[in-house]
């Protein structure tokens, strides 16, 4: 289970902090122009080691309320993170974006266009090291010849200012500023969200379980790209994402079919209507077919193409490798971008909570051998249904989570009786807001695993009452 039960409030979007941030660029040697970039720590919070034009949040300092308080801010900011002081009265206007909601920190960021004198140096050392570990002024062409090659992280709301600076070398700041002004405008409403080269995303609102308030939609590919994941049944979302598919395929690029990691509500509402709009097949694991064919409109033909373990889809220069990864549903499936190091990995994990296992329709025992399979596979990247993507990392310390809970499972069953909702209380007491009833759901599929394991035992087929072995 990841869709929202009946009963369960859905989660309400994080508040996006306003915040402003400062392009800084200057005249190079030889032509052109270079842009002022920070190294992001690797301990931040919010996208580490990626390369970022310098911001932050708007403070008491910056007289919010007054006029020119962003623009006080990004001058702050630049000076604060670089150690290079910026009139405020330089900047022009360069548009607004939005942090997508997948995240867990967000912020309502205004841009700003400002040149500085040819030769403008900078410190040797960074004022603020726990936010940059470097700061150096670059060639944007030169930054995204080494993100498409994998040698550096941008975050995806820089990307398409990085893509303007690169192609208006001639312009005026002024102009400048203008350009990547239409391109935030049109990043806002339709974004290309990449976090490596080919593998875009949009995440979509559906009605999924807390903290999450919206699904992961993937399209990774070469020349030819899959949708994986359509999960949104409101209109407006699925046209939005149409809007981004028709960027992509203006490209050059061609959409291969839709591809399903799973049945949940949260991850296919969208799949029969996109995929009789575009006119494609939609392809996924048996089990999940079953479902999604029992959905299709009367009147209504689309082709549907089973998906076994192992099957590859080849998208001419991407190979998607399916793996069965079933625990939290019986036809869950992650795809594997063998060539990218990447796992699309559904709600195999989650990059803001934990995953439901069902008692219903999961299995624990299934779940944690899925999760040590899927860390086999050594991907670099986790691209999860819901929030931002992972490191490889993030599944050994899941595995280690879900074997703490168990552990404080046993603790609960060290009394003569213990009741179902005593022990999930106990056993979840660090997520208080978590609702009882998804608690308990939780703790009985830990509870089955043991008991088929000969370590806990039950009083009756209700269920609501254990003892240890």
């Amino acid at each position: 289970m990841s869709e929202l039960p009946d009963g369960i409030p859905a989660a309400d979007e994080v508040v996006p902090r306003d915040s402003a941030s400062g392009v800084v660029v200057r005249p190079a040697a030889g032509g052109g122009r270079e842009v002022l970039l920070g190294l992001r720590s690797r301990k931040s919070r919010f996208m580490p080691a990626n390369l970022s034009f310098p911001g932050g949040g708007l403070d008491d300092e910056d007289r919010p309320g007054e006029a020119g308080a962003y623009e006080r801010c990004a001058a702050r900011e630049v000076a604060e993170e670089t150690g290079l002081r910026v009139d405020p009265a330089m900047w022009c206007a360069a548009g607004v974006r939005t942090t997508p909601p997948m995240f867990p920190l967000r912020f309502h960021t205004r841009f700003f266009v400002a040149e500085v004198p040819a030769g403008t140096g900078l410190p040797e050392v960074p004022p603020s090291p726990e936010e940059n570990e470097e700061v150096s002024f670059e060639r944007a062409d030169s930054v995204l010849d080494r993100w498409a090659s994998g040698e550096c992280r941008i975050p995806p709301p820089a990307l398409p200012i990085f893509r303007v600076l690169a192609e208006s070398d001639h312009l005026s700041v002024k102009d400048l500023a203008d350009r990547i002004a239409a391109a935030n405008d049109q990043e806002q409403r339709a974004p290309r969200i990449e976090f490596s080269p080919g593998t875009w995303m949009l995440p979509v609102r559906t009605a999924t379980l807390p903290p999450a308030t919206h699904t992961n939609v993937w399209m990774p590919g070469g020349r030819r790209f899959v949708i994986i994941d359509p999960g949104s049944g409101e209109e407006e979302e699925n046209r939005r994402l149409l809007e981004v598919v028709g960027r992509r395929r203006a490209l050059g690029h061609e959409v291969d079919s839709i591809v399903l990691t799973h049945h949940h509500r949260d991850h296919i509402a969208g799949c029969v209507s996109l995929a009789a709009e575009l006119g494609l097949p939609v392809r996924a694991h048996p089990d999940t077919l079953d479902v999604v064919q029992a959905t299709v409109p009367a009147g209504r033909s689309l082709r549907f193409v089973a998906v076994n373990d192992g099957d590859e889809i080849d998208l001419d220069g991407v190979v998607l490798r399916a793996h069965h990864t079933p625990g939290h549903a019986s036809g869950h499936l992650v795809f594997h971008l063998v060539d990218r190091g990447q796992l699309v990995a559904g709600d195999l994990l989650s990059g803001l909570s934990t995953i439901m296992i069902d008692p219903v329709e999961g299995d624990m025992g299934l779940y944690l051998a899925s999760l040590e399979r899927a860390r086999d596979l050594g991907c670099r990247q986790l691209l999860p249904g819901h929030g931002p993507p992972l490191p490889e990392k993030a599944l050994d310390r899941l595995i280690a989570h879900r074997r703490d809970r168990e552990r404080k499972i046993m603790e609960q069953l060290q009394a003569p009786r213990s009741d179902l909702s005593e022990i999930a209380m106990r056993t979840y007491d660090d997520v208080p807001q978590m609702p009882l009833a998804l608690t308990e759901r939780q703790t009985l599929s830990h509870l089955l695993l043991l008991e088929r394991q000969g370590k806990v035992r039950r009083r009756d087929d209700a269920a609501r009452v254990w003892f240890a072995v």
